[in-house]
Order: C-alpha cells, then structure tokens, then sequence
C-alpha cells in the first residue's frame, strides 16, 4: 500500500510539470524532418528505443545504444523464461544524412551473450583516447522465476572489437555515463532506491548527482540525468526535474544554471560548442507512453550556449505525431539527428537549402 501512495504522490507531481511556457519556432519544421529507420542486421527487426548515441566526429560516425525498455521491464515483470536484448550500433554520419536513406541496417558492435544479464545499454559515451565505448549495463539476473535489474559500468571496443571490459560496479540508479582524463563520471537520478527513491520524489529532495569509482562528487539534483563535457573540461548535466542544464566545475560544484523549456535527457555537444538537449516538454505524458504504451509523448530538441545562457529550439513535436518522447539528438553541419526510448528508427532534420 505504501508503495502504491508513494506512486501517486509521485504522479501529482509530474502532472504540475505539465504545464509549460510559449516558446519560440523551432529551427527545423515538420517539413524539414522524416523518420529514419534502424534495422538490425542480425535479427532484421526494427530497431525501438534508441536511447542514447554518442558521437565520434573525427571518424564521422554515430554510435547508438537501444533497447526496448518497456518490453524488457514488461516481460521481467511477468517472469518470462527470457527477456528481450538491446544493441549497441554504429552508423556512418554520412548515411545518416543522406536524403535518400529511408533505411540504415547495422550489426550490433556486442553480443548479449557476452554479458552476465544480457546486453540492455543506457548511457553511453565515446571515449575517444582509448578508442572504447563506455556504458550503463542494465543487467538482470533471475533468482528462481523472479527478476533483478543491476546496472553496471561497462567498455567495449569502438570497432566491435571481441574484447569486453570487466562490469565495474555502479550507483544503483546509475543513468548516464562521460568519459573524460580521469577515466568516467557518471550520474545518478536517485540518492536511494525503492522506496528512498520514491521519497526523493514526493518531496523534492535533491539528492541526485554525479559519482566517479563509487564516490559521490555531487548530490545536489532532481533527477541528474544526461552528461557531456565541454571543452574547456566544464561537465554539464541535465536535471530533469528542474528543467535546468547546470555546470559543474573542476572540484565538481555547480558554476552554472541554464533554465530549460522541458526537462533535459541525454545531451551532446554541437560543432560550436553548444550543448543539445532533448528536453520532455510533459514529464507525465512520457511516463504513460514509456511505462504503459498510452499514446505518444512530445519530443523537444534545444541548443544551449553556455556562455550567454541563451536557448534555441531546435525542433518540436508538442503531439509526438511524427516523433515521440525524444531523449537524445545531435546536430552537425548536415542537420539535427535524434532517437527516442519508445519509438522506432531515428529522426533526421535537414533545413531546405
């Protein structure tokens, strides 16, 4: 019972994140945008639940971690013999952007079998010194008939190299991944789980954050969620439920705060420096399409100066008609790209020349 009143104190608040201010046109219209599907070459399925990419712009090419969440939580819940497997792709920035691709087919760069609980990727980034993928490893295991998610923090070769890295531990709600000198930080959208997490949030503590190796070097955020790092070293990450971008500086305190119309997922960083967040316009319509498949949920695309602090709306879909419930895109010379934890395939946005 507690439980179930945590759950809907919980509810009432999403519903107060409904509302949201005008916003300016979006730089890419309905008629700039088509879906792009994503075809995995092992299986020949649609690919659904695009999550979160990573970009490795010196080589042109996109890496992309998905799987289908709610059917995973789904058929784990139901206590399924098995339970379905994600993928991580990689795709050339220049099919991704050519007018005439409908299609784009790759081959996972892992295999499922390769890790204890299956490959389910979250976060992820491109660790571009070593030449490796880092990512949040959502991990289950079965205990008699029943099942237990565990993230771990996991590596693999960014040409689909055989090799994969020893599972390193990770926060308990670890979300999103960025790899940087030191190795990776990652962030964590709870303090607590279970029941501490449904605490943090009917009553708006901020106890979220970021972590490196099991220490804590910030915990002062609702619903930390999507990193990157900037240039000059300066990390940046989402918090959700403050629809804010904040920075963090080199001893990990926040140094700046960008006000965000929506709440801000996956982030990345554009060719000028600017950060592009997908932002959730309406935190309730996303949690009945990602939790139980009801209708489709906006998607919003925006850009960020950190500098001035100024915020361009890149795309939005207020319907999710043609694109729906977005977490995470990246813009470059040739347009705006952005994938989705519920829907199939990929956005592509190129402005009329």
């Amino acid at each position: 019972m507690g439980k179930t009143l945590l759950k809907i104190a919980a509810l009432a608040l999403l519903l107060a994140a409904c509302g949201r201010a005008e916003i300016g046109a979006a730089k890419y219209g309905g008629d700039d945008c088509r879906r792009v599907s994503l075809i995995d070459a092992a299986t020949g399925a649609a690919v659904r639940g695009a999550e979160d990419f990573a970009l490795d712009a010196e080589n042109g090419r996109l890496f992309i971690s998905a799987y289908d969440r709610r059917a995973v939580e789904k058929a784990a819940r139901k206590k399924r013999e098995t339970l379905p497997q994600g993928g991580l792709y990689a795709v050339a920035l220049a099919d991704l952007f050519n007018p005439e691709t409908q299609a784009l087919k790759a081959e996972s760069l892992a295999s499922p079998a390769d890790f204890a609980g299956g490959l389910h990727p979250h976060g992820l980034s491109f660790d571009a010194a070593n030449h490796e993928l880092v990512f949040i490893n959502r991990a289950y295991r079965r205990d008699g008939r029943k099942w237990t998610m565990t993230p771990h923090l996991r590596r693999i070769g960014a040409n689909g190299e055989v090799y994969v890295g020893v599972a390193e531990a990770a926060h308990c709600a670890a979300n999103d991944v960025a790899a940087d000198a030191d190795g990776v930080v990652t962030s964590f959208d709870h303090g607590s789980c279970g029941l501490g997490a449904g605490f943090e949030n009917v009553f708006g503590l901020k106890r979220s954050g970021v972590a490196r190796r099991g220490e804590t070097l910030f915990d002062k955020a609702l619903f930390a969620n999507g990193l990157a790092h900037r240039q000059n070293g300066d990390l940046v990450m989402a918090a959700t439920r403050e629809d804010a971008l904040l920075t963090l500086g080199d001893d990990f305190a926040e140094t700046g705060r960008i006000a965000i119309p929506g709440g801000p997922d996956n982030l990345t960083i554009a060719d000028d420096g600017d950060i592009v967040a997908a932002a959730h316009p309406s935190l309730f319509k996303l949690m009945l399409t990602r939790k139980f498949g009801f209708g489709a949920a906006p998607s919003r695309i925006v850009k960020a100066d950190p500098e001035t602090g100024a915020v361009e709306i890149l795309f939005d879909d207020p319907k999710g008609a043609l694109f729906s419930a977005a977490t995470v895109a990246i813009e470059t010379e040739n347009g705006l790209a952005a994938g989705s934890v519920t829907d199939e395939g990929l956005l592509v946005c190129q402005a009329a020349s």
